[in-house]
């Protein structure tokens, strides 16, 4: 027999809707305003480097904490069905992969922040490895995550998450290999995972049902 979602599980939602919008939020803002920023030459980030990279180290080690109160949520109220120990899990990682990345900075390189060389390369230190590495733990989880729900869910929500799973990965491949410029490529990626997740939660925080769960008493 199933059971409304409290108040509390509502709020741990919620909180993954809200770390996309302070994650886009800041990026957008840091893209549009920083001096000597690319977003053809650089990844988002990269604001994370000079005087007013606290701004985007804030965003990826705050956006990461809200997703794992998410996650949170997302376990006390999937406890019944496929994938519901998976996908709490794979979306805890996804911010667990955040704030890696919000706490090891990459590499300065490429004329930015302002004033550095126009052909310095970045230099692969142990911060840019480790946040290289929450980079694609972060990608990954949230990938794996978008084919989970995909298996659970049924009609529209099912082809959103499948898009959404295909989407990311052919967006950082495209990246990777020079077809499309790293950093749009990257944040066109992050902005779908984040707009996924959204679309996932938050109806649930807001009591409505769309198949996810089986707390609502719509949802079994």
């Amino acid at each position: 027999m199933s059971r409304e979602i409290s108040a509390t599980d509502q709020k741990l939602l919620s909180a993954g809707g809200l770390a996309g919008l302070l994650f886009c939020g800041v990026a957008i803002h840091g893209i549009l305003t920083r001096p000597a920023f690319d977003l053809q030459r650089h990844a988002v980030s990269n604001l994370s480097l000079g005087e007013q990279g606290w701004t985007m180290v804030t965003a990826f080690i705050g956006s990461g904490a809200l997703v794992l109160l998410c996650a949170v949520g997302l376990a006390h109220i999937l406890t019944e069905g496929r994938g519901r120990r998976a996908l709490p899990i794979l979306v805890g990682i996804y911010g667990l992969g955040l704030i890696i990345a919000g706490i090891f900075p990459p590499p300065v390189c490429c004329g930015f922040p302002a004033g550095t060389p126009e052909d310095l390369q970045p230099v692969m230190t142990t911060s840019a490895i480790l946040h290289s590495v929450g980079f694609m733990v972060a990608f990954s989880s949230l990938i794996i995550a978008a084919f989970v729900a995909a298996a659970r869910l049924k009609g529209g929500w099912s082809t959103l998450s499948l898009a959404a799973g295909l989407a990311m990965p052919l967006l950082v491949g495209l990246g990777m290999g020079g077809v499309v410029a790293p950093g749009i490529a990257f944040f066109a990626a992050a902005i779908i995972g984040w707009a996924w997740l959204g679309s996932i939660v938050l109806p649930l925080a807001d009591g409505s049902a769309h198949g996810l769960g089986d707390a609502a008493p719509s949802l079994q």
